[in-house]
Formats: C-alpha cells, structure tokens, sequence
C-alpha cells in the first residue's frame, strides 16, 4: 500500500474512534440500562441547577427590506387638467374641429374686435392676441410670433401635456402672412425650402436657434435661386397655407409649424 494512503487510512481510525469514545462519555460515571434500582449500583450525582444567565440575548435584528428601485425612464405623470376657459357669449367656434394628431384642441375666448384706429375688423385671441385678416388667399391671417409660441404654454408632449390652444388650431389649413427672419440651406445653388424665423440664426452659431414654437418650415411654390450677394442674414415676408402638424421623436417635440404652397412677398427676394 502506499504508505501516504497507509497514514490516512490509520489517521482516519483514530479520529473515529476518538469520536465514539466522546460520544459514549466515561464507563465509570454512566449508569446502564435497568441499574437503576439495582443495591449497590451507582447513585448518579444530583444534577446541578444551571444558573439563568443575566442576560437575555438580544433576537437577531431583521434586515429591513430594501426599497424597490425606481424605473430608469418613468413614464411622464399625466397632465393636471385645466381650467376651463370663461367664453364671452359672442367667442366664435373657428379652429374647434380641427383634427391634429396627437392633440387635443382646447377651447378658447376668441371674440371679434374693430381696431380703433384704422376700423379693421379682426379677432381678439383671449385678451392677448390679435389675428387679422379671414385666412383666404384675398385676406390671409396675419398674427404674431407670440401668438405662435404660446403653444407652448399647453403643448409639451415630453411632459404629457398635448393641448393646442384655439387661438392656434384655427390657423390649421388656412393661408397666413408672417414675416421674420429666413434661414436658406447651405452649399446649394436653389432650394425649396427654408425657414422662417422668429430670431436671426445663420444655421449654425450666430444668433439665436429656433425651436420648434417659434420656426416655420417652409415649402415653396417655386425655387428660390443664388444671388449675386451672400446676406448672413435675411429679413422678409412669406404668404402660404399653415399646418399645424406636430413632429415628434420619443416625445421630443422637434418641429410644429409648416408653410406650404408658400411665396415670398414684396421685400423678401432672398440673398443667399
């Protein structure tokens, strides 16, 4: 036999008998079965009392479960509701029925008004706005920037608020006039489209980048060619057909507004 086997073999004997022995206690002290009432035989020891300890010990504490971790991307909590807008008794119902994707059109205090001082006939947008004109090709809408961006005020879609204001719907599919600034796509000789602003933007760090309130994109009838001067900047008017046509990525709102069929007017023949 090996003899490294031969030590583990002997090894291993001695560790079980030494177990037996411990388990079966001294022969001398231990009283066998049936001794008990046997003259003679051992009288076992009094047992001795064990002491209560002082102290109690402790139960083990319990671990607190831990807290559920949040979602990495939880999900936008739905939009508080509105109050509803107080209507004057002669507010009109234009833009009420406009059908635009992903939102919902709010009601709002459009009333007609005569300007003071020239007589014109227009609408007055909840105490704030004016809207000139009817929105046909013989008299399109002509409203602010400010009346534009103030979508953004219900509009937020990253925040779960998809409410377009009246004063905004009605604009959907009727022919407007804005002016501002236009920003033409680089390195081409003609294009079709472009934008117009409500802030200068030379396209990349000069002036201020629109969002998605306050930038129309535009498309146009015809060409507008190269000029003989390069202008950084272009200032004029557009007259086309508005829609009101949200444009989202993952609920990014990344563009609102477009102008199609549009014209340059008078003053805005671009430089580019």
């Amino acid at each position: 036999m090996n003899p490294m086997r031969l030590v583990w073999t002997v090894g291993g004997i001695i560790a079980v008998a030494a177990v037996v022995l411990a388990l079966m206690g001294d022969p001398a002290t231990r009283r066998t079965e049936g001794s008990a009432g046997a003259p003679g035989g051992p009288v076992p020891a009094p047992a001795t009392p064990v002491p209560a300890s002082s102290t109690t010990t402790p139960a083990p504490a319990t671990t607190p479960a831990e807290p559920a971790a949040a979602p990495a991307n939880p999900a936008p909590a739905p939009a508080a509701p509105r109050e509803p807008v107080q209507r004057a008794p002669n507010a009109v119902d234009l833009g009420l029925d406009a059908k635009i994707k992903e939102a919902t059109v709010v009601a709002g205090n459009i009333v007609p008004k005569k300007d003071a001082k020239t007589g014109e006939e227009l609408l007055y947008a909840d105490g704030k706005y004016e809207i000139r004109g009817k929105g046909t090709p013989e008299s399109p809408y002509r409203m602010s920037w400010e009346c534009l961006a103030s979508a953004s005020e219900s509009y937020m879609p990253r925040l779960n608020e998809r409410e377009i204001p009246q004063r905004v719907a009605m604009l959907d599919g009727k022919v407007v006039e804005i002016e501002g600034y236009l920003a033409f796509p680089l390195m081409v000789s003609e294009t079709k489209e472009l934008l117009v602003m409500l802030n200068q933007w030379d396209g990349c760090c000069i002036g201020v980048p629109p969002t998605p309130y306050d930038a129309i994109e535009v498309k146009l009838l015809e060409p507008a060619k190269r000029g003989g001067r390069h202008a950084t900047f272009n200032f004029g008017g557009i007259r086309g057909t508005l829609r009101v046509d949200p444009y989202l990525v993952e609920n990014w709102l990344v563009g609102l507004y477009i102008l199609e069929g549009a014209r340059m007017i008078e003053g805005a023949r671009p430089e580019l």
